[in-house]
């Protein structure tokens, strides 16, 4: 097995027992439960696509959320 689907899959186990344990908790955290549940169903979607694609045809992309005034343009200095 490829070693990133691996570190994928491990990742994926991991959260399955963090989402178990803060659902087992007194008073569940629902805003942590929803992190993790949308970090868990980012996870499954880059390994059922790197499965489907193939590992040399996957091309690992990270995302960033621009910044808060990346559409400001500023003054030209003289």
């Amino acid at each position: 097995m490829d070693q990133f689907l691996k570190s994928l899959t491990t990742r994926s186990q991991m959260l399955d027992v963090e989402l178990a344990a803060e659902r087992r908790r007194d008073k569940p955290d629902g805003e942590r439960l929803m992190a993790l549940k949308r970090i868990k169903r980012q996870l499954v979607a880059q390994i059922d696509y790197i499965r489907r694609e193939g590992r040399d045809m996957a091309e690992v992309r990270t995302s960033r959320r621009p910044g808060r005034f990346t559409d400001l343009s500023l003054p030209r200095l003289r």
